[in-house]
């Protein structure tokens, strides 16, 4: 009898605890990511590409709303500048060489003096030029000074509508949106070689980032389709990024009949209406402002964001007659 009892209690128990084994196994909620699956809900899977729900994966490129993800090249939001100490800026000064048999080697150069990039071109291209415009390049001694560590303004003021607004990293100055006396430079009509620039009294210059169909600018075009390039430097110590690919400037054409007369008259800009702001720049998500080129006016600056030095060495920026086309308090 007792072992009757005893072999009944074991069998029961036995039972029992089976029950509760089957029982936990599929009544139990695991949202835990096992070796060789992903869950849609797991937020804290990095290696899970596909959940566009998770917002906190650094590593989710499909996500293009997620602003975290700086890999995200879609997401405009998530765009970054890399910044540069005064003796890293002059090493980006340099030139491919030369590239034009009847024209002087290009020459640039650069050095790093108590925070200021100081920066000696002869002003001849290092891609093969093509003439838009009378006469061949001339070898101009030119020299800029611009600050390693630029300054925001209190309020924006305006670039030159004659002479170089800026510097590429070849030694080419960059000139505004303007030719002449204010006439938008596109109003010349077939005056450009194929990288933005032509040649002019004052030698060879750009007035806008073109790159398309090229393979010998300073870039070719599927690299600045990419992401956004090194272009040059502004004489406030901004750098200026290739942009053309990426972002649509904040002008619009508002009266045509200025258009080839005075071309900043002529556009209007509206806060918004697009991804950078007045001056063509914007600032990122790590606080670095820059500016960007455009297909759209005003190409490259539309006016400088940072403090202007043009009372130290050199050749002063732009070195021609000012506007007073903006004038924006910045609240700062």
């Amino acid at each position: 009898m007792n072992n009757s009892r005893s072999v009944t209690h074991t069998l029961i128990y036995s039972l029992v605890s089976m029950t509760l084994l089957v029982s936990a196994g599929c009544s139990s909620s695991d949202n835990s990511t096992t070796a060789g699956s992903t869950s849609a809900t797991d937020t804290t899977d990095t290696t899970d590409t596909t959940d566009t729900n998770d917002t906190n994966d650094t590593n989710d490129t499909s996500d293009t709303s997620d602003t975290s993800d700086t890999s995200d090249a879609s997401d405009i939001g998530n765009s970054t500048i890399a910044t540069f100490s005064c003796d890293e800026i002059a090493t980006k000064f340099v030139t491919k060489g030369s590239a034009n048999a009847d024209l002087p080697d290009p020459v640039v150069s650069a050095t790093c003096v108590n925070d200021t990039v100081v920066i000696t071109s002869n002003q001849i291209p290092d891609f093969p030029y093509i003439e838009t415009s009378p006469g061949n390049p001339q070898e101009y001694a030119l020299e800029y000074s611009i600050p390693a560590v630029p300054t925001i303004a209190e309020s924006v003021s305006s670039v030159p509508a004659i002479g170089a607004i800026a510097v590429a990293i070849n030694g080419i100055p960059i000139y505004g949106a303007t030719e002449g006396a204010g006439g938008d430079v596109y109003s010349l009509g077939g005056g450009f070689t194929e990288c933005g620039g032509h040649n002019g009294p004052t030698g060879y210059h750009y007035h806008t980032f073109d790159v398309s169909g090229s393979d010998f600018c300073l870039f070719t075009e599927a690299e600045a389709s990419v992401a956004p390039q090194l272009f040059g430097y502004a004489f406030d110590g901004y750098p200026i990024y290739s942009g053309n690919f990426q972002y649509t400037s904040s002008w619009y054409l508002s009266d045509p009949s200025l258009f080839a007369t005075d071309t900043f008259s002529a556009h209007t800009y509206v806060e918004g209406s697009g991804d950078l702001d007045q001056c063509n720049g914007r600032t990122d998500a790590n606080g670095n402002y820059a500016y960007y080129t455009t297909d759209e006016f005003p190409y490259t600056l539309g006016c400088y964001r940072g403090v202007v030095d043009t009372v130290g060495t050199g050749t002063r920026p732009g070195g021609g007659m000012p506007r007073s086309h903006i004038t924006t308090d910045l609240g700062q």
